[in-house]
């Protein structure tokens, strides 16, 4: 059927035909002068096949580089002078500090689906730092850094490593001595008198983060004294940037001298328990003061094992409660309540519900402190007690032994 269309229809279309082909005509003059220009200026008009850059080369820019700093070395000769003792202090250090890498087989008890228990064994891999504290390549770390791991290696900064064997640990300080299996001399560092470190000296951690390698960070002493665990000795506070991996490492002083062996972080973000910059985590670092290292390091190399000073007390700290029983009116101090029979406590005279105020001449704030003076104390020597007895004063002489199966005698009622 074919439409036949009138004139007035006709003279329609005609008339919107017009102003379709006029804006046709200028879209594609548009289009074209565009095009034309991209290609004058050497860019990718995205019409034309294979063209995807310039095909020009680029106009050079104008551009002067300062050649000079904003400040002169004499302006701030000060700050000069430190960045290069820094500098010494870091590679003076830092050959002493290792990393290590250690391996062993962990055991597990599984149970099937029938209830049968039966034992995987796992291969277990760890990482940790340490310091070399003799030439003949004596390493301290952590002992939670070697706990329950059979094979050691210990790398150095120059990237040469060693097998090593452990000699010992002090699970209690959390301390652990290896030995390089080869003849040295080795670069050791010196362990410093940790009882001349004041709080607010600058000190710096060095260690193996995330086994990133030796890694320098810079703090001060925040506080001493502090304790993290019921059994752990004081132990430095600072807050010197410490990561995971920087366990085992040293803290020194600006001597180059150890002061301290890293030993924990502590962070509420339990996740990500390491510095993670300001604003983020509040995490601080905490490390075992050198002379206690000492202490447990002789005692390894020489004996094989720890040697801790006894008492032969059991203690409790002193709350309202008891000192309205007691009528004890002193703000320190920890009570006796019962005596190890044949114990140097016992020998020396303390009885039960004594008071010990002091041992020393220290002032002696809670059991834990007391416990912590007793098992480092030099085992053979005296310590002198002062103790309130019943509104008394009265000073004791008390021989200090060795901790040993005498500690776990059944104490006296």
């Amino acid at each position: 059927m074919l439409a036949i269309y009138g004139q007035s229809e006709l003279a329609m279309m005609s008339s919107i035909r017009k102003p379709i082909f006029l804006i046709a005509v200028f879209f594609v003059t548009y289009g074209a002068v565009s095009a034309l220009r991209k290609c004058a200026n050497g860019e990718s008009t995205g019409w034309l096949p294979g063209q995807s850059q310039k095909t020009s080369e680029p106009r050079p820019e104008k551009f002067t580089l300062p050649e000079l700093p904003p400040l002169d070395v004499g302006n701030v000769e000060l700050l000069s002078r430190l960045n290069d003792e820094y500098a010494n202090l870091t590679r003076a250090v830092v050959p002493s500090v290792v990393s290590i890498d250690t391996q062993g087989i962990q055991t597990q008890r599984l149970a099937d689906f029938f209830g049968r228990v039966y034992e995987r064994r796992m291969p277990t891999q760890g990482q940790g730092s340490g310091v070399i504290v003799s030439k003949e390549g004596h390493v301290v770390t952590n002992h939670h850094v070697i706990a329950g791991q059979q094979k050691f290696r210990i790398t150095l900064h120059g990237g040469k490593s060693y097998t090593a064997r452990l000699i010992g640990e002090d699970r209690l300080l959390d301390i652990a001595v290896l030995k390089i299996d080869d003849e040295g001399p080795f670069q050791s560092l010196k362990l410093g008198d940790s009882s001349q470190v004041q709080v607010g000296q600058l000190v710096f951690a060095v260690g193996n983060p995330f086994g990133l390698g030796e890694t320098v960070t810079q703090g001060i002493i925040s506080a001493k004294e502090r304790s993290i665990s019921d059994n752990q000795r004081d132990l430095f506070q600072t807050d010197a940037a410490i990561n995971p991996g920087n366990s085992g490492g040293p803290l020194v002083n600006l001597r180059g001298e150890i002061i301290g062996i890293n030993v924990a972080i502590f962070s509420p973000d339990r996740q990500n328990p390491g510095f993670q910059g300001a604003g983020y985590s509040q995490g601080v670092g905490f490390s075992i003061p050198s002379n206690d290292v000492r202490d447990a390091i002789e005692q390894i190399l020489e004996r094989g094992r720890p040697i801790r000073g006894f008492l032969g007390v059991q203690m409790r700290d002193l709350d309202l409660m008891l000192r309205s029983q007691l009528d004890y009116g002193g703000e320190s101090g920890a009570l006796v309540t019962a005596i190890v029979p044949g114990s140097p406590a016992e020998a020396a005279g303390l009885q039960q519900w004594d008071v010990i105020i002091s041992i020393d001449g220290k002032t002696i704030q809670n059991s834990k402190q007391l416990f912590s003076i007793i098992q480092g104390s030099r085992v053979g020597g005296s310590a002198v007690l002062e103790v309130w007895r019943g509104g008394l004063i009265v000073k004791l002489q008390a021989k200090i032994a060795e901790c040993d199966a005498e500690a776990t005698a059944r104490p006296n009622k």
